[in-house]
């Protein structure tokens, strides 16, 4: 019975930690993004167009750390 147990804690905590990894992956994926659309800021200057692409691929940085966060909190 104990065996059983400490199988499937196991297997919990296999996957909690693949899932971290991935997300993790993507948040730095992100980064790179947002890092990619500011050097294209300074390559295309199109003035609006420019700060509104920032300003997402920024709240996609930041929503992705925080989904990280409580992932972490949570598992």
């Amino acid at each position: 019975m104990f065996d059983q147990i400490f199988n499937i804690f196991s297997a919990l905590t296999l996957i909690k930690v693949i899932f971290l990894i991935v997300n993790g992956m993507y948040v730095g994926f992100l980064l790179v993004v947002y890092k990619q659309s500011r050097a294209m800021q300074a390559v295309v200057n199109d003035g609006t167009s420019s700060s509104l692409l920032n300003s997402i691929a920024l709240l996609n940085v930041i929503i992705g750390i925080s989904i990280f966060v409580a992932a972490l909190i949570v598992l």
